[in-house]
């Protein structure tokens, strides 16, 4: 298989991602709910406390207690609505029901959940370092981790024989395919979900429960397409080649 195959194969497999992510709220509409509930809830406590109506109102809310309890359980969410995202591909591809949890390798999930912690604990201190070290060092940490997601992953998807060992010797290629099927989703709607709340602001309540109602949709969405898009980053990094 030459370069031009190789590439017009993982820009098949990345187009297919994005196609199954959006089917997947026809397959099991619960998936995304999962990440849609919570951000919407958040909204409405939100709007209730007029967080919209001025930048002033959003930035004396942003702490509220009622807004910021809230905050824990949406993120909850949208992990969840990712894992199960993948979990569900796996299971379709094994002829199991899409909830079924049967076949995770919890070993290697926990596993490569462990290196996700340690690698973030750093950025939990203040090692008075310069903007260009702590951009280094959040890079590097940011590299270490990847074979660990790679390994968490697979557990998820089904995956029991794989170690840590084998994850940072030869998970490479699939840490790298799972970034580029993963991020220009967050690269591309992040960005919209950030702007669907500076747009909001100052305008009338009716638009605002419209960007809002529309900004949950595209929270669970982007949970859709990642957790698709980190089953075929994965799965890609498996197939024979032809």
């Amino acid at each position: 298989m030459n370069l031009s195959q190789r590439l017009g194969g993982e820009a098949r497999a990345f187009l297919a991602s994005l196609r199954d992510g959006v089917m997947l709220w026809k397959l099991a509409p619960i998936v995304p709910a999962l990440a849609v509930l919570p951000e919407f809830a958040q909204h409405v406590v939100e709007i209730r406390l007029g967080m919209f109506v001025s930048h002033d109102a959003f930035a004396a809310f942003g702490s509220a207690p009622a807004r910021m309890s809230l905050g824990s359980i949406k993120v909850a969410g949208l992990v969840l609505s990712i894992l199960l995202a993948a979990r569900l591909w796996a299971n379709r591809a094994e002829g199991a029901r899409f909830w079924s949890l049967a076949g995770i390798g919890w070993t290697q999930v926990l596993l490569g959940f462990l290196v996700q912690v340690l690698c973030s604990i750093p950025g939990l201190f203040d090692l008075r370092l310069p903007p260009a070290g702590e951009l280094a060092l959040s890079a590097f940490l940011f590299l270490v981790s990847l074979p660990g997601m790679v390994l968490m992953i697979g557990g998820l998807l089904g995956d029991r024989t794989s170690g840590l060992k084998d994850a940072y010797r030869n998970g490479w290629g699939q840490a790298l395919r799972m970034v580029l099927f993963t991020g220009p989703v967050f690269a591309v709607l992040q960005p919209v979900h950030h702007w669907n709340h500076v747009i909001a602001l100052g305008k009338p309540l009716a638009v605002v429960w419209g960007l809002m109602i529309w900004d949950a949709v595209l929270v669970g969405l982007i949970a859709t397409l990642v957790g698709t898009g980190l089953y075929y980053g994965y799965r890609a990094g498996r197939l024979p080649e032809a």
